[in-house]
């Protein structure tokens, strides 16, 4: 999967009234753009841009090749699918189930499959990049997840992700259809906790498995202008 990202710092200036006096009252937007360009069959997904309405899939890849099938965990094992399909070749085609309701929000993660025949696929997320204190609850046992912000980077060290001894962090592979493991371990009692065979790190756009021993909280706080 080859990235492309764009951002761009917008300032919005807007006239303010506080303690009696007249001041310039500024908002920071930080929008841009995040090309992916997918050459495996199957790739695990990650939107790291808030389209601000809701981030419904439908919207975020509004018309891929039909035959092109999404998937998000359900949390229980299993799949929601969403699917592009044409079955009268004189209509339009469209997606089934229709007004799906699936989204892939800064932080969650789908499966993208490619229909046959297509060598190479290209999505585009538009939308602002989050700031401040970023909130991405884990919950116990399996979940994909995604970083929030489209940053490459080691996954505990630059995207803040709170490891404890057991958690496994799996990474899908779509050259060859299979995983890279990490897993936070203390093989030592004495010594402190590590990641084996090293730290996960992230890619802009990139899905991931965590399996995680407890609920936690993942917190980050970040800024594009600290």
């Amino acid at each position: 999967m080859r990235t492309k990202t764009l951002i761009l710092s917008a300032m919005i200036g807007v006239a303010g009234i506080a303690s009696s006096f007249a001041q310039n009252v500024y908002s920071v937007n930080v929008v841009g753009y995040i090309n992916l360009e997918l050459t495996g069959n199957f790739t695990m997904v990650a939107n790291q841009l808030d389209n601000l309405n809701g981030n419904l899939v439908t919207d975020l890849i509004p018309d891929p090749p039909v035959g092109t099938v999404i998937s998000k965990y359900n949390g229980a094992g299993g799949y929601v699918n969403l699917t592009r399909i044409q079955p009268v070749p004189a209509n339009p085609p469209s997606w089934a189930p229709p007004n799906s309701t699936m989204t892939l929000a800064p932080g969650e993660g789908v499966f993208i499959k490619k229909p046959a025949g297509v060598t190479s696929m290209t999505l585009t997320f538009v939308g602002e990049v989050m700031q401040d204190v970023l909130h991405n609850p884990v919950t116990a046992g399996f979940e994909i997840y995604s970083a929030m912000v489209p940053q490459d980077g080691g996954l505990a060290t630059v995207h803040a992700y709170p490891p404890e001894v057991g958690d496994v962090v799996s990474k899908y592979n779509p050259t060859t259809g299979g995983y890279v493991n990490s897993s936070y371990v203390k093989p030592v009692p004495a010594n402190p906790a590590l990641w084996l065979p090293s730290e996960p790190t992230v890619a802009v756009g990139e899905a991931f498995w965590i399996k995680s021993v407890s609920a936690k909280p993942w917190d980050r706080t970040f800024n594009v202008n600290p």
